[in-house]
């Protein structure tokens, strides 16, 4: 039989065929075929009747509207928006009633008063908010974007560089369907990296617990901020009351906001720093070819959350830069500090207030060092560990800090970068302390001696020389005597005589 049983056009049956292995590769090009057969179509009349001329621009126009809307840049966050929030709907999405919103509240609230006597960081300037899982999404989705964007690009042209190769074999009957290769190309990886990275966001909903604890500050503002229902998910299994479970993760989100917050640099340097690390990271064109060869996006099913996954496991590059290494390694100490400072400020706020604040303590730092699930999330986003590795050094570091120092010192630490440990100190924080302090006695050692070594070599410059009878060996006229009364007035300003 003919095509031109079915419409006239004179073009073998096969030529379909030929068509879909230049378009997608023999594999791909078999998944599609044997997908129909086991949806119960016939391939000869689906793809006849696909590939008919007369069907071309219904085929273009389906094909349009799939990616016409993905805007500008190398992901279709429009698209990432609508798979992060079908995701979360479709895994029961949660509901926060008036009761439930108030109740959260109160508790943020209460973990404000606790964490007075904790830390000198006055509370957070926004509200306090409790949030169900989509609004998580729409007050993260911006930040979120800002740190995927560089790594999206970077997939992005590598998967183009390499379909563009396969265009060239596209047979002269589908020149006109997808009309610029490459820009099409461009909007379906756009399209695919979209889905992917929606399908990541929402993960990150349905787990976190408040704006911090996937560790990265994602909600921009100054608010404190806590998802009821995942909190109410992960109490489930504990021996210990729902109560309790709120107000201690109240606390470490209320000192976490007040750390960002009242720190201004802090967030900035943090979101910077991942921001310089994914810019840089190279991508496996070796992985990117195989995935493009068994990659295979089905033509008769346009919807876009079908379209083939990229396996980002394997397409970075491991062997980072010097600088990128230098920068990982400065976020991560500096991912410690943050998530030590807080567990050790919030561990002082509850002990007076909760049964259960020491168990909880270990049960949160061990959630954040091996079960947080956000660790396997960014790092497949971005190639690189997301993690406080050191969280209990840095506590530890806090702890004596507070207790060398007092509280008020320990948190004025964060005045500045240059003030904070390094992860030397990390390692042995009793001789950064000792060492603080011999800076200290060395400095008034060399204040003292050079003040009293100006003793021993005689008068200082500005004070009159006196003879051995205790006259001024001088004589003075009026004016003089207003330049000593200068001088003395001088000198009572000289932090020295203090």
């Amino acid at each position: 039989m003919s095509n031109s049983d079915h419409n006239g056009q004179g073009t073998p049956d096969d030529n379909w065929e030929d068509m879909l292995r230049a378009i997608f590769g023999p594999d791909g090009a078999e998944q599609i075929i044997e997908r129909m057969k086991a949806e119960g179509q016939d391939p000869d009349a689906a793809m006849s009747q696909m590939f008919d001329p007369a069907n071309i621009a219904m085929v273009t126009q389906q094909i349009q509207a799939m990616l016409g809307s993905s805007g500008e840049g190398p992901v279709n966050w429009q698209l990432a928006e609508r798979v992060a929030r079908e995701t979360v709907t479709r895994s029961n999405a949660d509901r926060l009633t008036a009761d439930k919103a108030d109740h959260t509240r109160s508790s943020m609230r209460t973990a404000s008063l606790w964490l007075d006597a904790a830390t000198e960081f006055d509370p957070a300037t926004g509200p306090n908010m409790a949030l169900t899982r989509l609004d998580w999404i729409a007050h993260s989705l911006g930040t979120f974007r800002k740190l995927i964007d560089p790594i999206g690009a970077n997939v992005s042209r590598a998967f183009s560089d390499a379909f563009s190769a396969q265009t060239e074999h596209l047979p002269p009957q589908m020149a006109g369907m997808f009309g610029d290769p490459t820009m099409f190309i461009s909007k379906m990886i756009a399209s695919v990296l979209g889905v992917q990275y929606g399908g990541a966001l929402a993960e990150l909903a349905m787990k976190s617990f408040g704006s911090t604890d996937t560790g990265v500050p994602l909600l921009e503002g100054s608010s404190s901020i806590l998802v009821p229902w995942n909190i109410d998910e992960f109490a489930k299994g504990l021996e210990i009351s729902h109560e309790e479970v709120l107000l201690y993760v109240a606390v470490r989100e209320a000192a976490a906001a007040r750390l960002y917050t009242r720190v201004p640099w802090l967030r900035p340097r943090v979101l910077d720093t991942i921001s310089e690390i994914a810019s840089g990271i190279d991508i496996d064109m070796e992985s990117i070819e195989e995935q493009v060869r068994g990659m295979a996006i089905d033509p008769t099913n346009m919807d876009p959350t079908n379209m083939p996954q990229i396996d980002m496991s394997n397409i970075f590059v491991l062997e980072l830069s010097g600088a990128q290494e230098d920068a990982v390694e400065r976020l991560q100490h500096l991912l410690s500090l943050i998530e030590g400072w807080v567990s050790e400020v919030a561990a002082r706020a509850v002990l007076p207030h909760l049964p259960n604040a020491v168990p909880m303590r270990e049960l949160f730092t061990r959630r954040y060092a091996t079960d947080n699930p956000a660790k396997s999330v960014w790092e497949a986003l971005l190639g690189i560990e997301l993690a406080a590795r050191r969280q209990r050094e840095a506590a530890t570091f806090w702890q004596l800090a507070e207790s060398k120092k007092g509280m008020k010192d320990r948190d004025a630490m964060w005045s500045h970068p240059d003030l904070l440990p390094t992860a030397d100190a990390l390692d042995n924080p009793e001789s950064f302390f000792d060492g603080e302090q011999q800076d200290i006695d060395a400095e008034l050692d060399s204040f003292l001696e050079g003040l009293f070594g100006d003793s021993e070599q005689g008068s200082a410059p500005h004070e009159a020389a006196f003879g051995d009878d205790g006259a001024s060996q001088n004589s003075a006229d009026d004016d003089s005597a207003d330049d000593d009364s200068a001088d003395d007035d001088s000198a009572a300003e000289d932090p020295r005589h203090d």
